[in-house]
């Protein structure tokens, strides 16, 4: 099962009265316990598990057209040494 399917599980067990702990178990040490409390956490706070937004740094956009300003731009710094 995915993180999306055992977050569901977690949160509607949760929202039946079990516990952390008792997630935990269930699931059979699937999930870390410190995961499932977070998760907890989240529901209690926002009322979903939903991130707001992805975790980590942005995506960098490595498109071809970047790309291409990118060699244009060594490229002319590349002249502008050979000039001086």
């Amino acid at each position: 099962m995915k993180s999306k399917g055992m977050q569901k599980v977690v949160k509607t067990k949760f929202e039946n009265g079990d516990g952390s702990t008792k997630n935990y178990r269930d699931l059979a040490g699937v999930v870390p316990l410190q995961t499932i409390k977070l998760w907890i956490k989240k529901v209690l706070n926002t009322g979903s598990i939903e991130l707001s937004s992805p975790p980590g740094r942005p995506r960098t956009a490595r498109t071809k057209a970047n790309i291409l300003k990118a060699k244009q731009r060594l490229d002319q710094k590349g002249m502008d040494l050979i000039d001086q």
